[in-house]
């Protein structure tokens, strides 16, 4: 999940669009259910539930479907998507527009305070979930079927939910997997075909890396509130109105990371220079490991073709045993505001079912959120390349798949207020016990206002 921090102009602009917004939301239109076949992608005429048993198929239906920065790369995709709905239900037509990634969250929130929402939107899932926290989007708990829900990995369809509600079914991913660079690890004394598994080996085949060619292996740049989260930190309470990061986990963990930089195990300069500085230095043959997204592949084998030749993949190492990953998602919603709730879920559902992902995925290099999708051979079927090997191996952690955000305005300021104090500790300016105690109070603060704003 990668979010930009807002302006203060921009800010009161979408705290305005909010408010009217949110009115209209309160007024909005319930909707109904749907009826679709999903795991075999025929779509039926949506049908009737418990919220809507007499209500008979609308006619001439329009349905506004917005996506992210999809045109025009995808065009034949997503038009042949629509085609084979619209022929399986001749009475609604989709309308689809594509918006670039900065510009989507500004239009949807004016067209929503002129109370003219579209009907199905793409969107990231920090931005589902702060839309869904404002009372915006339909609960599909309440409004789809239990056989549209159920195609999903559990994991990533809960990336969708507040409490009992679920907002938005997942789309697409891309997951991260382990590169290293045989030539280092085979310089070190190390065997290249025993890659670490936790990040207990990973430190170990570091230090060894360190010590025998004087290369560092890696640079330490994961989402850190995700990696407290999976290590059983809360970081905020149920309601989400009080920072409770601080507590014995989160500092063994902080301890944990201090003494990377401390040993000398990751460099300093990695702190400046984060993920950028480690792709830079993996293309030199200068690092030895990588964790990024398998598309990586094709850019160090363009760039840097002798090391994409001694480049081997694996699965990325687990921070816990059996712990999820964190893998950023999008998502399709549906807003309150639309007014034909039962069309636009039995859409929205059509667009991410296993056939829709499935063949979106072999079009990019993208993984499913579906289940039956998942276990086509396409994502089992290995060649000799790296990509190949990462997609196998990505596809096959996709059950622990997940997408973490707290669905906040302004969550990435929050989150800066604690990474700011974070780093201080990495740079021996303050202790760990220091820099989460004012991690949390600076995260308070930020918590405060973004819970009094609106």
């Amino acid at each position: 999940m990668k979010k930009s921090i807002r302006t203060t102009a921009l800010l009161l602009v979408m705290a305005m669009f909010l408010t009217t917004f949110l009115a209209a939301c309160s007024t909005g239109n319930e909707g109904g259910g749907t009826a679709e076949t999903p795991d075999t992608g025929a779509t039926e005429t949506p049908g009737k539930d418990a919220a809507a048993e007499t209500e008979p198929p609308k006619k001439n239906v329009e349905i506004d479907f917005w996506t992210i920065a999809l045109s025009p790369n995808f065009d034949d995709y997503i038009n042949g998507r629509i085609a084979k709905f619209e022929e399986a239900n001749p009475n609604i037509k989709v309308k689809w527009t594509d918006l670039p990634y900065n510009a989507i969250e500004n239009k949807l929130l004016t067209s929503i305070a002129g109370g003219n929402a579209p009907d199905v939107v793409n969107l990231n899932t920090g931005m589902a979930l702060t839309l869904a926290a404002k009372n915006a989007l339909v609960d599909l708990n309440q409004e789809a079927k239990e056989e549209q829900r159920s195609i999903y990995f559990e994991n990533m369809l809960q990336s969708g939910a507040i409490d009992d509600g679920l907002y938005a079914f997942p789309w697409y991913l891309t997951m991260s997997v382990f590169m290293y660079n045989k030539q280092i690890y085979e310089e070190a004394g190390l065997d290249p075909n025993q890659p670490p598994k936790t990040w207990d080996e990973v430190v170990q085949q570091a230090k060894q890396i360190k010590q025998n060619t004087g290369k560092y292996a890696f640079v330490y740049t994961p989402n850190i509130m995700a990696s407290l989260i999976e290590l059983g930190v809360p970081v905020l309470n149920e309601d989400r109105t009080k920072v409770t990061v601080n507590t014995p986990e989160a500092l063994e963990y902080a301890k944990w990371v201090k003494s990377l930089y401390d040993e000398d195990v990751v460099p300093q300069d990695g702190l400046t220079g984060g993920y950028t500085y480690n792709i830079d230095q993996y293309q030199a043959g200068q690092m030895a490991m990588l964790i990024t997204g398998s598309q990586f592949l094709t850019r160090v084998k363009d760039n840097a073709p002798d090391v994409y030749n001694n480049t081997m993949v694996a699965q990325q190492p687990a921070l816990t045993e059996n712990g999820n990953i964190h893998t950023p998602l999008m998502n399709v919603v549906v807003p309150k505001l639309s007014d034909s709730h039962q069309e636009s879920i039995a859409f929205a559902n059509f667009i991410t079912n296993d056939e829709s992902q499935l063949e979106f995925a072999k079009v990019v290099n993208i993984l499913p959120s579906t289940k039956v999708a998942a276990e086509d051979p396409f994502f089992s079927q290995s060649g000799d390349d790296p990509e190949s090997k990462a997609k196998v191996m990505t596809a096959a952690q996709l059950n622990r798949a997940y997408d973490f955000t707290f669905g906040l305005k302004r969550e990435s300021d929050m989150i800066k207020a604690f990474t700011d104090e974070w780093t201080k500790m990495l740079l021996g300016q303050q202790s760990p016990e220091d820099a989460l105690k004012i991690g949390e109070e600076n995260m308070q603060k930020v918590l405060d206002e973004i819970n009094s704003e609106f």
